[in-house]
């Protein structure tokens, strides 16, 4: 019994995994080769698309009418009624003054070695 019973099923244990490992590797190496080229092919297209997207904003704002004027003068004058720099005070909770608690007693310290009482 000098040699462990399971040193074979390990050491074939071990080079499965070994396997596997490999397998593993070579299959994600090919999983972020098709990456690579999905994600360059996103990217032209994405610039194609904000390109287009530049041009169509540029179309819109240059057709847009300005805001009437009538608008901006009133969200001046909001703005300027709040900013008079004074918060309004906090609301008081409904219910009027809270009920008295009772304290609570305090604790006599005990006294000639004597227990505390079990209830």
């Amino acid at each position: 019994m000098a040699e462990n019973p399971f040193e074979n099923i390990g050491r074939e244990f071990r080079q499965a995994i070994e396997d596997h490992a490999g397998l593993f590797r070579e299959e994600m190496e090919r999983i972020r080769e098709q990456m690579h080229g999905a994600m360059e092919q996103m990217k032209v297209e994405m610039e194609r698309v904000g390109g287009e997207l530049q041009r169509a904003m540029k179309e819109f704002h240059g057709d847009a009418p300005s805001p009437p004027d009538w608008f901006g003068d009133r969200v001046k004058a909001d703005r300027a009624s709040r900013s008079s720099g004074r918060k309004r005070p906090r609301r008081k909770p409904p219910g009027g003054e809270p009920a008295p608690v009772k304290p609570r007693p305090k604790p006599k310290p005990l006294v000639d070695g004597a227990e505390a009482p079990i209830e």
